[in-house]
C-alpha cells in the first residue's frame, strides 16, 4: 500500500537481464502492517512473458510468469514463495508449479464448527493469543489443464505438504481443543499428499477482472496414507461463477461453491478449498467471506455464496480501472459427511469497497464489511475475491 501510490518508476527495483526479448521483469518492495503479522517487509520479483499484439485481449493476462516473493513480519511470520504459471505458453495447455514455505506465528483459530464462539472476555493481558495459533506449512503444488473442446478443459494435479498447527504460550482455544482430543494432529507435524482431477468450463472474457462469462468447476481430490503421507480422505468441490455486464460500467458477479470431504480429514485440511490453479482459505477473509475474520469458521465441509455489484468510477481499458464494489457474502461449514444445500445457520455479511486495476494484471484495493458478529472488518485486496 505504501509503494503503490509512488508509481511504478519509484517502486520498480533495478532491472535485471530477462529470458528474452518478449520477457519483461517486474520487482518491487513489500511494506505492510497487519495485527496478525505486525510490520511486514519483503520483496517481489517476476519475469513475465507478455502476450503478443494479436492476442493482447485474450483472457489470460500473460503467456507465462516466473515469480519469487518473500516477507518477514515483526510478529514472527515469514513466507517464501516460488511459482511458475503458464496459462498461454503452449496452445491448448495450462501449467502451474508452486513451492512455498510459510509460518503464520499468530494465525487465527476460533475452534472447529459452524457454532464456534468468539468471546472477548477470553482475551486478557495474560492470554492475548487465546484465539491464535502457530502455523507452519511447507508445500509443493502442481496442476496441468488440457483443452478438450470449446471452453471445456480437463484438470489434473497434486498437492504435497507438511503442516504443523501448534499452540502459543498461555491458554488458548487450540490448547483446550488439544486437551479435549478434538483432533489428533494438533501439535504434530502432519504429511498431507493428495492428487486431484476435474473439469473446468471457462467462458470469462478476462481472468483477472471478468466482465462477462462463466467459470464452472468440478474437482475431486484424494489422499491415501497407505501410499504417501499421514492422511486418508476424499474431497469433492463444485462451484459456479458468473459475470454479467450491464452497460459499459456496471458488472453483476455471483459465485456459489460447495465442498464435501469423506473418510478421515484433519484440521489442516479444513483450511483450504479446492479451486482451479489457486486454492484459497475458508471460511472468512478476502477470498471467501469479507464480513468474517480470516478462518473464522473451520470444518471439513463448506458452503459459500457471493454476490457483487461492481461499478467503474473511472476506466481506460488495458490501462486502469477504478471500481466501486458492493457485496453480500453468505456461508457456513459442516462436519464431515453432513453437507447439504440449506439456508439454516448461514453466516451473512455485506459491505463495500474500492478496487483499482493497473494494466492487465495488477489489482489493489480494499473492502469494509460487517458480518454476523456486528464487527467492522477492513481487508486489503491484491485480487478480486472471485
Amino acid at each position: 500500500m505504501l509503494a503503490a501510490p509512488a508509481g511504478a518508476a519509484w517502486a520498480q527495483l533495478p532491472n535485471l537481464p530477462t529470458f528474452g526479448d518478449d520477457w519483461t521483469d517486474v520487482s518491487y518492495p513489500k511494506i505492510f502492517y497487519s495485527n496478525r503479522d505486525g510490520l511486514g517487509l519483503g520483496l517481489y520479483y517476476a519475469q513475465i512473458n507478455q502476450l503478443g499484439y494479436d492476442d493482447w485481449e485474450a483472457p489470460p493476462p500473460y503467456r507465462a510468469k516466473i515469480s519469487f516473493d518473500f516477507f518477514f513480519g515483526t510478529h514472527g511470520s515469514k513466507q517464501f514463495n516460488l511459482e511458475w504459471r503458464a496459462p498461454k505458453l503452449l496452445d491448448g495447455w495450462r501449467f502451474v508449479l508452486q513451492g512455498q514455505w510459510v509460518r503464520r506465528a499468530r494465525e487465527n483459530y476460533f475452534g472447529i464448527g459452524n457454532q464456534s464462539v468468539y468471546d472477548e472476555a477470553n482475551v486478557t493481558d495474560e492470554n492475548r493469543f487465546f484465539y491464535r495459533s502457530n502455523n507452519r506449512r511447507a508445500s509443493a503444488y502442481g496442476e496441468v489443464q488440457r483443452h478438450i473442446v470449446g471452453p471445456l478443459r480437463l484438470l489434473v494435479g497434486f498437492n504435497a505438504e507438511e503442516w504443523h498447527i501448534d499452540t502459543l504460550a498461555g491458554e488458548s482455544q487450540l490448547a483446550l481443543d488439544r486437551q479435549a482430543g478434538v483432533d489428533p494432529t494438533i501439535g504434530r507435524p502432519t504429511g498431507d499428499v493428495s492428487a486431484r482431477i476435474g473439469l473446468v468450463l471457462d467462458t470469462r472474457n478476462d481472468e483477472v477482472a471478468p466482465r462477462s462469462g462463466v467459470l464452472l468447476q468440478a474437482v475431486a481430490a484424494a489422499a491415501d496414507s497407505s501410499f504417501m503421507g499421514d492422511l486418508t480422505y476424499t474431497r469433492l468441490m463444485l462451484s459456479a461463477q458468473g459475470y454479467l455486464g450491464v452497460g459499459p460500467k456496471l458488472v453483476i458477479a455471483a459465485r456459489v461453491l460447495g465442498e464435501t470431504m469423506d473418510k478421515a480429514p484433519r484440521l489442516g485440511t479444513y483450511y483450504r478449498v479446492e479451486n482451479m490453479e489457486r486454492p484459497f482459505s475458508v471460511l472468512g477473509g478476502s477470498h471467501s467471506h469479507r464480513g468474517l475474520w480470516r478462518l473464522r469458521h473451520l470444518d471439513s465441509d463448506k458452503l459459500l455464496g457471493n454476490l457483487d455489484v461492481r461499478y467503474d468510477l473511472m476506466a481506460e481499458p488495458t490501462l486502469f480501472r477504478v471500481t466501486l464494489v458492493g457485496f453480500l457474502d453468505v456461508g457456513r461449514v459442516f462436519p464431515a459427511n453432513e453437507f447439504k444445500l440449506t439456508t439454516d445457520d448461514l453466516k451473512w455479511g455485506g459491505g463495500a469497497g474500492l478496487i483499482v486495476q493497473l494494466f492487465r494484471a495488477a489489482i489493489l484495493g480494499g473492502t469494509v464489511g460487517i458480518g454476523p458478529e456486528n464487527r467492522l472488518l477492513a481487508l486489503f485486496h491484491t485480487s478480486w475475491t472471485y
